[in-house]
Parts: structure tokens; C-alpha cells; sequence
């Protein structure tokens, strides 16, 4: 912003000498420069949200999967208490490691519960998903199940990784850098151009007009850029935590021994 506002002020300064008279269709140019960031910017805003709701809409997903699995584990396989805690400690732990995963790496036992397992899995999430998936196994082979209720525990417990991949999906696909390239040169050269064409008619009103202009253009990029990518930790992100706490306090619950 002080940097386009002192431009606007050298060109505001330098305007009533003849040397700087402009073509008239400075401003035309102006005009469709405009007309074509607005569709760039659109188009540039609307694909970020998008990223960032279908984020929010997997979390919730997710959450509805796990609850739908501790309702069901409860009343379908009709586990112990021993075994109420331990697949609870796993549905804890999940949405714990993925949103780990999902902002770097993690390791097991930085998960909870697994403080103590020695097991170095390259793919946390995966592999506490495969311990549910193998807990309704057992139960299976044990004709603690039929194969009915396996299958309908099943339905809930392939949600795991299928959340997981999609926002991995979503994390290691950004929008193509020479979009993001050509938007930027279209916002710069914009500025650039914008002072000689309206400064006739505004005269030093110029400065805070393109202030203003600039804040909310870049403002809007910068804005873009930061929900793209909405699993980290900064404010526009989505609260991963709080969707954790929500699975936590539901899993245990739903699977309290008592």
C-alpha cells in the first residue's frame, strides 16, 4: 500500500507536465485490465473457498462416520468395557494423527494412546485405521458378528481413509503457479497503469483511492492464498482441533463402560 500510494504521488506530481499528456486509449486499456482481474480474481477466490469448504464438509463427514461407528460397535457387536475403552483410544486417536499428518509429519507415539507403542509406521493415519479394521475383523472370526453387521461396520470404517485421502488430495494439489503468475503480473501492470488513467479526473484524491484499491486487491489474493490450503493452524484454517475434541467427547460417550 505505500508503495503504490508514493507511485500514485510521482504520478500525480509529474501529470500537468505536457511531456506526460497520455493517449486516450490509456484508459480504455485501464478499463479492460480491470474487467479482466475481475474474472481472474472471481475465478481465483471461488476455487480457494471451494478447497476450503469441501475441507470442512470431509471433517464433517468424518465426524458423522466415527459417531455412526461407536452407535453401531455399541449396539451390534456388543463389546466390554476393556473393549469399549480400547476401540474408543482408537477412534480418539485417528482424527489426531491425521491432522498431524496433514500439517507434516508424525509419529505414533506422539498420537494418544500410542505413547508407548514402539511401532514406526511411515503412514500414522493408515495405520490406525487398519488396527479398527482388524479389532471388527476379529470380532468376525470370533462369530461375535455376523457377516451382515460386519459389512455395515465396514461401510463406516473405509470412510477413514477415504477422508484421509481426499484431503491429501487437497494439500498436494495447489492451484497451477502460472495461473497464480499471470494473476499477480495482471495485478501489478493494473496499478501501474491505473493512476495515469483517473488522476485527470480525481486529481490527488489519486492517493487514497489507490490505497484503498490496493489493499482490497491484494488483500483478496493474500485472502485466497491463506484458505486454499485449510488444514494448518493459523486463523483461517479450519479448527481441526475442535473437530478432534468434538470425535473425543463423542467416542467416549457413546462407549462409556458404565
Amino acid at each position: 500500500m505505500a508503495g503504490s500510494t508514493a507511485y500514485a504521488a510521482c504520478v500525480w506530481a509529474v501529470h500537468p507536465s505536457e511531456v506526460t499528456v497520455l493517449p486516450a486509449w490509456t484508459t480504455q486499456l485501464a478499463v479492460v485490465n480491470t474487467a479482466i482481474l475481475s474474472l481472474l480474481i472471481s475465478f481465483r477466490t471461488k476455487i480457494a473457498y471451494d478447497r476450503w469448504w469441501e475441507g470442512r464438509v470431509l471433517w464433517g463427514q468424518l465426524v458423522n462416520n466415527m459417531r455412526n461407528l461407536c452407535l453401531k460397535t455399541r449396539e451390534l457387536a456388543r463389546p466390554d468395557a476393556a473393549e469399549r475403552r480400547a476401540f474408543a483410544a482408537l477412534i480418539i486417536a485417528f482424527p489426531v494423527a491425521l491432522t498431524r499428518h496433514l500439517r507434516g509429519s508424525v509419529r505414533l507415539n506422539e498420537v494418544p494412546h500410542f505413547e508407548k507403542d514402539p511401532a514406526t509406521p511411515a503412514h500414522v493415519p493408515a495405520h490406525i485405521a487398519g488396527k479398527v479394521i482388524a479389532t471388527i475383523a476379529a470380532w468376525r472370526a470370533a462369530d461375535r458378528i455376523d457377516g451382515h453387521v460386519h459389512q455395515i461396520l465396514d461401510a463406516h470404517t473405509s470412510t477413514f481413509m477415504d477422508v484421509c485421502g481426499a484431503c491429501e488430495r487437497i494439500l498436494n494439489t495447489p492451484l497451477p503457479s502460472s495461473y497464480l503468475s499471470l494473476l499477480r503480473h495482471g495485478l501489478v501492470f493494473g496499478f501501474l497503469i491505473a493512476p495515469w488513467a483517473v488522476v485527470e479526473a480525481i486529481g490527488l484524491w489519486i492517493l487514497p483511492v489507490q490505497a484503498i484499491v490496493v489493499y482490497f486487491m491484494f488483500g483478496i489474493e493474500l485472502t485466497a492464498e491463506a484458505v486454499e490450503q485449510p488444514f494448518g493452524a493459523d486463523g483461517d484454517d479450519l479448527p481441526l482441533e475442535a473437530y478432534c475434541e468434538t470425535i473425543r467427547r463423542s467416542a467416549e460417550d457413546i462407549l462409556k463402560s458404565s
